[in-house]
């Protein structure tokens, strides 16, 4: 979410990114490797020791991944960086230029 997920339309609302060959799609290069933990703690206040999980890994997340970036181009002097930090947006940022405004977002 925070690196490649983007929806561009163009000034006639267009969709910029209509099939996977133009819309950023994670490969194995994109992805970390994993290490698999697993800690048990049953709920006491539910019959089976189950807890929901909702969807709390996504909210911090993205956030963490934006503050590290902007941290690690802090010396080139960007301070701000918004999401999707997409390899071209990073780029403009390190370069000092602005990013584009003529797209939609979503």
């Amino acid at each position: 979410m925070a690196l490649m997920q983007v929806i561009a339309f163009d000034e006639d609302g267009n969709c910029l990114g209509g099939s996977f060959m133009d819309y950023l799609l994670p490969t194995s290069v994109e992805c970390p490797s994993w290490e698999l933990g697993e800690t048990v703690t049953p709920s006491p206040h539910h019959p089976l020791g189950a807890k929901g999980i909702g969807e709390f890994a996504t909210v911090g997340s993205p956030a963490a991944v934006v503050n590290a970036v902007v941290d690690a181009l802090k010396p080139l002097g960007v301070r701000h960086v918004d999401m999707p930090l997409t390899p071209a947006a990073v780029w403009r940022a390190a370069q000092g230029r602005p990013l584009r405004t003529d797209l939609a977002i979503t």
